[in-house]
C-alpha cells in the first residue's frame, strides 16, 4: 500500500480563505447599520447544544460578507449543525482546538484584509458579524483539517494498483518533456545583399555542419553571420510546429533556414534530454490521488458522522 497523508499545505477550507478583496469588501459593508441582537429561537440541537436563529443570521452574513458565497436559511442552518458534529468527533479521538489556534487563523485573515485585529474586529461588527461568529466557524474548520487528516491515515490509502494505473495513464496523456539546447545562427541581409544567395550560404553551412563542438569555428569566419549564445527550450514550451522541427533534427545537425527579422536564420540541435512530464511523476500522481480521494470521502465520512449525534430540529 502507498499511504498518503493529507497534505501539509491543506488547511482551512479554501472557501474560507479571506483574499485581498476583503480590504474593500468590509469597509463597503460598514456602512450598513449595526445589526442588533433580536430574540434569539432555537432551531436545533445537537446532542443539546443549540443553533439558533442568531447563529444562523451570523452564518449567513458570514458567508456573503466574508466568502462571497450565497447561503439560505436551510443551508446555514446544516452548516452549523456540520460544525458542532464535527466538534464532538474531534473530542472524542483526543483533539482539541486551542484558543491559540483560533487566534492564530482569527490574525491571518486580518492580516489578509489588510487591518490589525482590533481593526478586523469592528469592520466585522459594522458589518453585522459579531467576531465570535467567525471564531466558531474557525474552530469547526481546525477540527475539520484534523478529522480529514485522521480519515487520510486511515482509510485514504492509494494503493500501489492504483498508482500504477494513474501513472502510466498520464505518461500517455502528457507523454515525455525534451529538453533541447539550441544555438541560432543569422545569415543577415545587409543592404543591397539578395536574400537568396543567404539562403545559399545558410544552406550551404548547413550541409557540412556535424557537431556543435568543431562546427561553429568555420561559421565564425563567415562575413555577416551572428552566432547567437545557446538557449534551453523544453517541448512544452515549444509551439507543435517548433516541436516538430526540433523533433526532426539529429543532434548536431542544423534545421533548415528560414527568414527570421533579422536575416535567414538557422538552429543548430546541440542536445536532446527526455525527461518526465511532472504531472506523470509518482509523487505528483500520489498527492493528487489522495486528494481527490478524501474529497469524495469526506461528504460520506461527514454523513457517517451525524448519524452518531442526537440531531433535533425545533
Amino acid at each position: 500500500m502507498f499511504t498518503l497523508a493529507l497534505p501539509a499545505r491543506a488547511g482551512l477550507p479554501a472557501a474560507f480563505r479571506l483574499t485581498l478583496a476583503m480590504a474593500a469588501i468590509l469597509p463597503a459593508a460598514s456602512l450598513l447599520a449595526p445589526t442588533h441582537v433580536s430574540a434569539q429561537a432555537v432551531v436545533a440541537l445537537v446532542n443539546n447544544a443549540p443553533v439558533t436563529t442568531f447563529d444562523v443570521e451570523q452564518r449567513m452574513r458570514i458567508a456573503s460578507m466574508t466568502e462571497r458565497r450565497r447561503l439560505d436559511r436551510k443551508a446555514a442552518i446544516q452548516e452549523l449543525i456540520d460544525d458542532q458534529v464535527k466538534l464532538i468527533e474531534a473530542r472524542r479521538i483526543g483533539y482539541r482546538v486551542t484558543e491559540e489556534g483560533v487566534e492564530q487563523e482569527f490574525s491571518k485573515l486580518a492580516k489578509g484584509a489588510r487591518m490589525s485585529e482590533r481593526q478586523f474586529e469592528t469592520a466585522l461588527q459594522r458589518a453585522g458579524i459579531q467576531p465570535s461568529a467567525l471564531r466558531a466557524k474557525i474552530r469547526a474548520d481546525l477540527a475539520w483539517v484534523v478529522l480529514l487528516r485522521d480519515q487520510a491515515r486511515r482509510g485514504s490509502q492509494v494503493t500501489n494498483e492504483e498508482l500504477e494505473t494513474e501513472v502510466e495513464a498520464r505518461r500517455r496523456k502528457e507523454g515525455v518533456i525534451t529538453e533541447y539546447v539550441l544555438r541560432p545562427v543569422v545569415f543577415i541581409v545587409a543592404r543591397g545583399t539578395s536574400p537568396a544567395s543567404r539562403m545559399a550560404a545558410a544552406n550551404n553551412v548547413r550541409a557540412r555542419f556535424n557537431s556543435c563542438e568543431t562546427g561553429f569555428d568555420e561559421i565564425r569566419s563567415l562575413p555577416d553571420v551572428a552566432i547567437r549564445p545557446p538557449i534551453m527550450r523544453t517541448s512544452s514550451d515549444l509551439s507543435p510546429q517548433l516541436r516538430q522541427l526540433f523533433e526532426r533534427t539529429p543532434v548536431d545537425r542544423m534545421t533548415p533556414p528560414s527568414p527570421s527579422g533579422e536575416g535567414i536564420e538557422i538552429v543548430a540541435v546541440c542536445s536532446k534530454k527526455e525527461r518526465e512530464n511532472p504531472a506523470s511523476q509518482r509523487s505528483a500522481v500520489a498527492v493528487d490521488l489522495s486528494e481527490r480521494k478524501i474529497t469524495a470521502n469526506a461528504k460520506t465520512y461527514l454523513e457517517s458522522l451525524r448519524k452518531k449525534v442526537d440531531i433535533r430540529f425545533r
